[in-house]
């Protein structure tokens, strides 16, 4: 046994009292790291500024600066990049600026890329991409291997199953023309082509049937939400997310509605991209290619687009209608535009019949 002398045991003693007369340090409530880290461009000029009272946001808005480029931001929850749970859209909510100023430039979809692109060069663009992405069983290729011709998707705005490609459209989330009114008229289009063509978020773009894509066309949440009632959380959490993850602002009216659909959530909605189970059993065979056949197109006929743009790429009915003439001749609907055959493509744009 180890001894002390007997004056280190009055210091123990003496120290003992003096600690014990101080309090505990309070307990400090664990905290959560904000779910998002935002790498922005640094604007040239005046910039919303965002000031906080009483623990409530309130926003000044001024003419936002034209940066250069855009980096979009990282939201990461429990490891996953692209969940986000009802709570933490509504902080999300919380950190979007709230303007309602028109653009400086006039909306032109030809800025943001003449269709899909090839990123990667494989011959299959992003909308071929989107379908082999989200199809639940091995897809039927053809065309050389370059076009999806049969899978199984799920249209989550409608809450139905589809197994031909031709009745989906590939969504952009956050229409394009909706961007440009929020900021992104300000990017330059290297910026707007990487957004309408941002592969590395699942929930940015998204097979939808093609009528319910028409019928959105280029609106927001505060004019337009999908028929499936049990897909608004969903809806709604996804649409801030991308707003934050591109620093896109929104406006007074659709902030509301973001903020009246999360008022109906439980706080536990996550955007999860795993669809139900499919109501059918028919399942298409493991992925092959179909060779594709040789057409001969005359000099003077416009290059076939494709399946390659949706009502939500025009900002009005007469940009629509111009797209549509100028291909239909040739090609037909090939784009999916005319939803009732009467020859009037996207009617619920401004300006439709």
């Amino acid at each position: 046994m180890t001894l002390f002398p007997r004056w280190s045991l009055v210091l123990l003693v003496v120290v003992a009292a003096c600690g014990s007369a101080a309090p505990d340090p309070p307990e400090v409530a664990p905290t959560t790291a904000p779910p998002t880290t935002t790498t922005l461009a640094p604007p040239t000029t005046v910039t919303p500024v965002t000031t906080t009272t009483a623990g409530v946001p309130t926003t000044t808005t001024t003419t936002l600066a034209p940066p250069t480029t855009v980096t979009p931001v990282t939201t990461t929850t429990a490891g996953v990049p692209t969940t986000t749970s009802g709570d933490q859209a509504a902080e999300l909510l919380a950190e979007l600026v709230v303007a309602d100023v028109e653009p400086s430039l006039d909306y032109d979809r030809g800025d943001w890329g003449s269709g899909w692109s090839d990123a990667d060069s494989d011959c299959q663009d992003t909308r071929q991409e989107v379908l082999i992405e989200e199809s639940v069983s091995p897809t039927i290729l053809e065309d050389g291997g370059c076009r999806v011709d049969i899978g199984s998707w799920y249209g989550a705005f409608t809450d139905t199953w589809f197994d031909d490609p031709g009745d989906l459209d590939i969504d952009h989330f956050v229409p394009l023309a909706n961007a440009h009114r929020s900021g992104g008229w300000a990017w330059d289009r290297d910026t707007k082509r990487a957004y309408a063509n941002d592969l590395e978020d699942p929930g940015h773009l998204i097979a939808v049937s093609s009528s319910a894509n028409r019928s959105k066309g280029a609106r927001g949440p505060e004019d337009w939400t999908p028929n499936h009632t049990g897909y608004l959380c969903t809806y709604a959490t996804t649409w801030i997310r991308i707003k934050v993850r591109w620093s896109l602002t929104v406006t007074p009216a659709e902030h509301d509605a973001l903020s009246g659909l999360l008022a109906g959530c439980d706080g536990s909605v996550t955007f999860d991209t795993t669809p139900p189970a499919p109501t059918s059993t028919t399942v298409p065979p493991p992925s092959t290619t179909v060779e594709p056949t040789a057409t001969t197109v005359a000099n003077d006929t416009p290059a076939d687009p494709g399946n390659s743009m949706n009502c939500s790429d025009f900002a009005t009915y007469a940009e629509a209608k111009a797209w549509f003439d100028t291909y239909f001749p040739d090609y037909g609907d090939v784009a999916l535009l005319d939803n009732d055959d009467d020859g009037e493509p996207c009617e619920s744009l401004p300006g439709g019949p």
